[in-house]
């Protein structure tokens, strides 16, 4: 399967909602993780030609970011090397834009989730090699230390208050409220109105 860039968001969405999940309320990551993993292997159309191999990665990542509020989190990125020469004028030169799609979780807050934001790492660094052995060893590094760090465990099992989809340029990560779409929005409404 070959799908152009700015579609990505929305296949990942079909995906998970292919699974019987809803993108807005995960059941929890472990359940997401699956369709994550089979996202990872479709190819995408549209990034930079001369990335040398750094064009498309992914990363699990973790902590309290200001976009949940502080509250826990816990995301599964892609991240994607595009090719916007077309809108950049020929003499000025051209980089490529870094974009981010990820399935962000946020919790709500546990005993069991309060070294979250203060664990040594705070993800599991970029890995850009997106094919054959070397890619599935990079996956089951990411469940190891999921294995092995107590609170990773505890968000792994536990239903998010609220979960999205968000896609944008890497550097730019902002609250994703501000892009919710009408059912996320009464989610996290929903949400906010009984936790406050």
């Amino acid at each position: 399967m070959l799908v152009l860039w700015p579609d990505a968001a929305e296949v990942l969405r079909d995906m998970i909602r292919d699974q019987g999940l809803d993108p807005n309320r995960v059941e929890s990551p472990g359940s997401a993780w699956p369709v994550f993993w089979a996202f990872l292997a479709i190819d995408i159309d549209g990034l930079e030609p001369d990335q040398a191999g750094f064009d498309d990665g992914f990363e699990v990542s973790w902590g309290r970011p200001s976009w949940s509020d502080r509250l826990p989190s816990l995301s599964f990125c892609r991240h994607l090397a595009v090719d916007a020469s077309a809108a950049w004028p020929a003499p000025t030169g051209y980089a490529p834009e870094h974009w981010k799609l990820s399935l962000d979780m946020v919790f709500r807050d546990q005993a069991a989730f309060a070294d979250i934001g203060e664990l040594n790492t705070q993800g599991s660094g970029v890995y850009y090699g997106r094919t054959g052995p070397a890619m599935a060893d990079a996956l089951r590094e990411v469940l190891w230390e999921v294995e092995h760090v107590p609170a990773l465990q505890a968000l792994w099992r536990t239903t998010p208050l609220w979960s999205t989809v968000s896609f944008g340029l890497r550097d730019l990560r902002r609250r994703p409220v501000g892009t919710f779409d009408a059912q996320q929005k009464a989610a996290y409404d929903e949400w906010r109105a009984r936790h406050g």
